[in-house]
């Protein structure tokens, strides 16, 4: 089984450019920051946007809602409510979109039913060594947060857990660089 370098894995998300024009009975737009939401404002139905910065004159219904907890309850609400037929956009950076995407899954909404755009470099990564999250740019390598291994950055991802794997840079040294940092403290 052989695999072109340029070709990402099969497990790599892809994100939406642009709204797919698809009927709706309801829409839920749910954005970081509501200035990069303009463009998806045009789609057939009604409409509502949940945001955490700004707001869109264009936009119907507007919720901005003061912490990310605070916008994720509020979603997890609409969900539970939502009529068949709703569909959900979603804005921002790869750790808010699949916090987002696991509440509409777990409220019932299908893949089909839940658009992604990407904005950001900001992502999740999975240390497998300690099973502990922690968010990270786009760099390739850095240490664990919670056990100090030196991690690589896996192209693999976990649409459960909406993260990256890391892996132990070096294995036959996994804990080289907590125990340095230990012996310097």
């Amino acid at each position: 089984m052989t695999s072109s370098s340029a070709e990402p894995l099969f497990s790599t998300p892809r994100y939406a450019a642009t709204a797919t024009p698809t009927p709706a009975s309801q829409r839920l737009l749910v954005a970081q920051d509501a200035s990069r939401a303009g463009g998806l404002l045009d789609q057939p139905g009604p409409m509502r946007l949940l945001t955490l910065h700004g707001e869109l004159a264009a936009a119907e219904q507007q919720e901005c809602l003061p912490s990310t907890e605070a916008l994720f309850l509020r979603l997890q609400m609409l969900l539970e409510q939502a009529p068949a037929g709703t569909r959900l956009q979603v804005l921002g950076d790869e750790a808010f979109l699949w916090h987002v995407c696991r509440l509409a899954r777990h409220a019932g909404l299908l893949a089909d039913e839940i658009e992604l755009f990407k904005l950001g470099e900001r992502r999740r990564l999975y240390c497998v060594h300690c099973s502990e999250m922690q968010e990270i740019g786009s760099e390739t390598e850095c240490n664990c947060r919670h056990c100090g291994v030196k991690l690589f950055v896996r192209e693999h991802f976990s649409q459960r857990l909406g993260a990256y794997m890391g892996v132990c840079l070096d294995p036959d040294r996994p804990y080289e660089q907590a125990q340095a940092g230990e012996r310097q403290a």
